[in-house]
Order: C-alpha cells, then structure tokens, then sequence
C-alpha cells in the first residue's frame, strides 16, 4: 500500500509539475532558447546498460504505465460495488464502509483522470518541443541560405 501512495505523491509533485514547467518553457519563452533549455532537461539521452533513451520518454513511459494501473484499479476494484443486499445486514452497504468505498471509488477516477492528464501533458511537450526544433532549424536554414544569397549577389557585382 505504501508503494501506491508514492506512486500517487511522485505523480502529484513530479510527474505533474515537470510537463507544465515545460509548457511554459516551450511557449513563453523565444523558441530557439525555450528549445534549446528543455532540450538540455527533458532531451538528453541517458543509459542504463546497453538501453539509451531520452529522459522525455522515460517520463512518458512512467506516466502510461501509471496510467494503465490507474484504469486497471477502476476497471477492476469496484466489480462488487453493487452486490444486492440479503437479510437485515449488508457487508457492502454499512454506514462508514459505504463512505470508505465511496470515497476509494472518487480516489480511483481523481487518479484516473490525473494521470490521463499527465500523459498528455507529456505528449504535448514532445509534440511541442518537435515542432519548436523544426521552426528552429528552418530558421537557421532560411538565414543561412540569405547569405549565401546575399555573398552571391556581392561577388556578381
């Protein structure tokens, strides 16, 4: 159980905060300095052994699988939520445990939601990010080919 719960303190304080962080680098900032910086966070490949990767997708991998297990909870706990009631007693439908499974059910989507949110903020900073270092790079291209433009029409001159 204390696994879950750091799984759920790491999505809150981590996994949450980094994308929107990222967001904001990507889209306030001048594109070649916001790319270049979460480039230099997010884009920098690290290896573990003979696997190498970018950080980026070791997030997004983090937050699907978080993801996954958020709607296997949903899917599955609650599969007894409504058992019908015999007798005078109901196991299910008591006083508090009626709150508690209430309250675990409400917990489960939050979370749900939550990391569905998450993974999409991290598709949105890949996505971003690719199209920022695309303007970029056509930038560069452009500048570079008004240059050479420019050299070539002084040495006809």
């Amino acid at each position: 159980m204390i696994s879950i719960k750091m799984t759920w303190g790491h999505m809150i304080w981590v996994f949450l905060p980094l994308p929107l962080i990222s967001l904001v680098l990507l889209t306030i900032l001048p594109q070649s300095f916001g790319t270049r910086l979460v480039q230099k966070i997010f884009f920098t490949r690290i290896s573990i052994g003979p696997w190498h990767t970018r950080l980026v997708w070791v997030f997004i991998g983090a937050s699907l699988i978080i993801f996954s297990l958020a709607a296997r909870t949903i899917q599955l706990g609650f599969a007894s939520a409504h058992v019908p009631c015999s007798g005078s007693s109901c196991p299910y439908h008591g006083g508090e445990t009626m709150w508690y499974r209430r309250a675990s059910r409400y917990r489960a989507e939050r979370n749900f939601w939550l990391s569905l949110f998450t993974l999409v903020l991290w598709l949105l900073v890949y996505k971003i990010y690719s199209l920022n270092d695309q303007i970029v790079k056509l930038k560069q291209e452009n500048g570079d080919g008004k240059k050479k433009d420019k050299s070539n029409s002084d040495k006809n001159d």
